[in-house]
């Protein structure tokens, strides 16, 4: 027995097509949304509008001295010229310092001779002399520095005290009378007390070594003087005692210190 056909129903096509527009709206979809992994990321710069990113800097002078607040430092060199100097230093914070000093300088000058010919005075004569002497300064002080801002540079106050010392040999001729005089002088000086105004320079490191120099100008407080002449000998006569008075006003005559002075110190060394 044949059953007639029956027509088929259009909900069923209507359904699969929209189910089908939704599942391949939705791959499509996955494909335009970039991955989280592969973003990428925007670098600050002036056309993006971020602000540019912070390069790491060296610390400066005054971030350094806060470091290393802790010197021993000091400066020596000699030959005919000695000079030796010793310097401790505090930092109280990066731009006040306070600090002790101390220091010795020798000079030698062996066979300083000279000779001059009287023509205005009679006997016109050649008179020479040839002199060996030998000058030596030590002291110390205590002083304060102050460094300007985030700057190497400083000035400072110094209070110290001094003493100087020289000898010397003089052998005294003229060429006339065939006749020489010899003679021993000694002078010092002090305690010569003082006050000095510095202007300086240091430069610290970020290992701990730090070098620089100071020039420091000093004035003098009323200081006492001592002279002597040890040795005194003519060619011609024997020495007296008027001699050797008139011998000793000259020498203090001629040695005269200044009430002021201007110095450079040196220094080199290592801050922790």
């Amino acid at each position: 027995m044949l059953f007639p056909k029956r027509l088929a129903s259009p909900f069923f096509p209507i359904l699969s097509i929209f189910l089908l527009c939704i599942i391949s709206s939705q791959s499509w979809s996955q494909t335009l949304e970039p991955s989280p992994d592969k973003t990428i990321e925007q670098k600050p710069g002036p056309m993006n509008g971020l602000p540019p990113e912070k390069t790491p800097t060296s610390p400066n002078q005054a971030e350094l001295r806060e470091k290393f607040k802790n010197q021993i430092g000091g400066f020596g060199f000699g030959r005919s010229e000695k000079y030796y100097s010793l310097q401790i230093a505090r930092m109280l914070d990066s731009q006040w310092a306070i600090g002790l000093n101390g220091y010795t300088n020798t000079y030698v000058n062996r066979f300083d001779n000279d000779a001059a010919y009287s023509y205005f005075l009679p006997p016109h004569d050649f008179y020479g002399r040839l002199r060996n002497n030998q000058e030596k300064y030590w002291g110390g002080a205590f002083f304060v520095q102050r460094f300007i801002a985030d700057s190497p540079f400083f000035v400072s106050l110094w209070l110290g005290r001094e003493h100087y010392q020289k000898n010397q040999t003089a052998l005294y001729w003229e060429s006339a009378g065939n006749t020489y005089r010899f003679e021993k002088d000694s002078y010092s000086s002090g305690p010569r007390n003082y006050a000095g105004f510095g202007v300086g320079f240091r430069f610290q490191t970020t290992s701990g070594l730090f070098f620089g120099w100071e020039g420091v100008w000093s004035w003098y407080a009323p200081y006492r003087n001592s002279f002597s002449v040890s040795d005194l000998y003519y060619s011609d006569r024997t020495a007296s005692i008027g001699d050797l008075l008139y011998r000793r006003y000259a020498y203090q005559n001629a040695e005269r210190l200044p009430g002021s002075s201007f110095g450079l110190n040196l220094f080199v060394g290592w801050a922790f």
